[in-house]
């Protein structure tokens, strides 16, 4: 496979195109660290990647603000990509104009009823020896911590694994967990609160060896989408995984205000509004700051 140099991944782009990618690029991961607390953890799994290497990057959506934050992580001239294909929900890039703007800057739609030219498209752009930037869920998804406990797993569709299965288990796959990206914009809001703290945390990148064969996987094999479910599965684990690390002492907040195992722990809004806007609130704050705040506060009651 040749290695893409970065002064070639934009070649084909029109000048205007080029011109106002990199006037993005070189403001838009400025203006992210400026604006908000902004913190990625775990590049060094990103440099074992370097541009040239075709990539597939998955992470929950929970915001619209999540593109834009995962390319200000991966992105030159803090992370070591040119550039990153980005598949947006495309009836959201129809009815919002600025969404539809992201089409010059790599995104292109991909639409629930047929995901199938979408796909095809990945391919190409990973053939390519580029990187694709993608949310298994699908759309956003205003969860928390403690939904994404019992519910992140089963919430990734089977296209991340179609495209792993059509690439025969050779593309990397690199989950990520974004922390206080819904806190800092929820929906329906238009401008993002400042200053709010949002992580990006890298995982593990995830090769499915087992998956490599010589023939091509086409989707008329009996066994194709079952797989596909099963990798989607394995990659949303891992993003559930980090997230438990990266929400440790979140949880052990929870633990000890409730006194329960987390897998009998059912918090909404609707059944206990107190704790769970108690709890939601918590998302604002560092692992830092939270450990601060457990350290100085041993007794918490259910009163809290």
């Amino acid at each position: 496979m040749r290695l893409r140099p970065p002064e070639e991944t934009l070649h084909s782009w029109s000048f205007p195109h080029r011109m106002f990618y990199q006037l993005i690029k070189l403001v838009l991961p400025r203006f992210i660290r400026l604006y908000f607390q902004f913190e990625v953890k775990n590049v060094e799994f990103l440099e074992k990647l370097p541009e040239g290497v075709p990539v597939i990057y998955c992470f929950n959506h929970r915001s619209h603000l999540d593109t834009f934050l995962f390319a200000s992580a991966l992105v030159y001239p803090f992370g070591n990509r040119t550039a990153c294909g980005l598949m947006t929900n495309g009836n959201v890039m129809e009815e919002n104009k600025f969404f539809y703007l992201l089409k010059h800057l790599g995104a292109y739609p991909v639409y629930p009823q047929n995901s199938t030219p979408a796909l095809d498209h990945t391919i190409k752009l990973l053939d390519d020896n580029l990187a694709v930037l993608i949310a298994p869920q699908g759309k956003r998804i205003p969860t928390t911590p403690l939904d994404d406990y019992h519910n992140l797993v089963e919430q990734g569709k089977s296209g991340v694994g179609r495209l792993v299965l059509r690439s025969k288990g050779k593309i990397p796959v690199v989950p990520m967990y974004i922390h206080g990206s819904y806190e800092a914009l929820a929906f329906g809001k238009m401008i993002p609160k400042i200053k709010s703290y949002i992580s990006v945390s890298i995982c593990k990148p995830i090769i499915f060896a087992e998956e490599r064969r010589e023939d091509e996987w086409t989707e008329s094999d009996l066994v194709f989408h079952s797989r596909a479910r099963a990798i989607s599965k394995v990659i949303m684990a891992s993003i559930r995984k980090q997230m438990q690390f990266e929400e440790q002492y979140f949880f052990q907040i929870l633990s000890r205000k409730v006194q329960l195992p987390l897998d009998r722990v059912h918090i909404s809004y609707q059944t206990h509004p107190i704790a769970y806007r108690f709890f939601r609130n918590l998302l604002r704050y560092s692992p830092d700051q939270l450990k601060k705040w457990l350290e100085c506060n041993p007794q918490i009651s259910e009163h809290t």
